[in-house]
C-alpha cells in the first residue's frame, strides 16, 4: 500500500491515465469490439477499487505510535482514513486507485487476448482450449494472488516490529482453526496481553483465496516476544481486544 501526498497522487494519476489510453488505442487496433472491452474495464475498475476498500482495511493501531495511529482502507492506493481521522473518503485517492485497477484489467485483457489467439487447432477444440486458458489466466491468478502480493498492514517500529515478525513466523500453529485456508496475514496491531500476563498480543488479519478476509488471528507472545504460548482465530466481527 502506497501512502501518497497530493502531488505524488496527481503525477501517478496522469501516468495511469496515459497508460490506460495507450492500452485502449491498442485494443482499437486489434479488434472492432474494443468499445465493449473498454466499457467492461471501466465498470470493473471502480468496482475493484471499492472492493479493495472493503477487503483491505487497517484499523487504528497503537503499536509504535505516540497515542493512536489512524488506519486506512483500500489498496494499492489507500483512499479511506481510519476512525481517528473521521472515516473520511478521499475522492482524489479513490480516482487514482480506480485508474490503477483500470490499467491492471486492461493489461490483463491484452495478455488474455494474445494468449487465446495463439492457440492453434480446429474451431471446436479451440473454443474449449480458450475457455481453459481463460480460467488459468484469470481465475487461478486471482485466487492465488495472496501467496505473491502481501496485503496492507500496520506500519510498526521498534521492538513491536520484532515481536510482530516473530508472531508471523508462528501463524502455522493456529491457521488450522480458520474456517478456510489461510494464505496470507496482515498485521493489525501489537498491544499488551488482555489476560494480565507479561508479554504482548499480536493481532493479524487472515486472508484466504481471492484476498477474502476470513477472521482475526491473535497470538499471545511470551515476555521475551520470541514465541507464542496461546492464540487462535476469531470471526471478523470480533476484535482481538475483546
Amino acid at each position: 500500500m502506497f501512502q501518497l501526498v497530493p502531488w505524488q497522487a496527481a503525477l501517478l494519476g496522469i501516468v495511469f491515465a496515459t497508460l490506460a489510453l495507450l492500452m485502449v488505442i491498442w485494443w482499437r487496433q486489434q479488434s472492432f469490439r474494443w468499445i465493449i472491452v473498454t466499457v467492461i474495464c471501466l465498470i470493473l475498475a471502480p468496482l475493484m477499487s471499492w472492493w479493495s476498500g472493503q477487503a483491505f482495511q487497517i484499523n487504528d493501531y497503537r503499536a509504535g505510535c505516540d497515542g493512536l495511529c489512524p488506519g486506512a482502507g483500500g489498496a494499492p492506493i489507500p483512499f479511506l482514513r481510519g476512525e481517528a481521522a473521521g472515516n473520511e473518503l478521499l475522492p482524489g485517492m479513490f480516482l487514482v486507485s480506480t485508474l490503477a485497477y483500470l490499467v491492471i484489467v486492461l493489461g490483463w485483457s491484452m495478455l488474455l487476448r494474445v494468449v487465446l489467439r495463439s492457440i492453434p487447432t480446429n474451431r471446436r477444440r479451440r473454443t474449449a482450449r480458450q475457455m481453459v486458458a481463460a480460467v488459468i489466466l484469470v481465475v487461478i491468478p486471482l485466487a492465488l494472488s495472496p501467496l505473491v502480493l502481501p496485503p496492507p498492514e500496520a506500519h510498526v517500529r521498534g521492538d513491536t516490529q520484532r515481536v510482530a515478525i516473530n508472531a508471523q513466523r508462528e501463524v502455522f500453529v493456529y491457521d488450522s482453526q480458520a474456517a478456510l485456508p489461510v494464505l496470507r496475514v496482515g498485521l493489525e496491531d501489537v498491544r499488551p496481553r488482555g489476560d494480565g500476563q507479561p508479554g504482548m498480543r499480536v493481532c493479524l488479519r487472515a486472508y484466504t483465496f481471492f484476498y477474502l478476509p476470513i477472521g482475526h488471528m491473535y497470538l499471545d507472545m511470551t515476555p521475551e516476544g520470541v514465541h507464542s504460548n496461546a492464540g487462535g482465530v476469531l470471526p471478523m466481527e470480533i476484535s482481538c481486544w475483546r
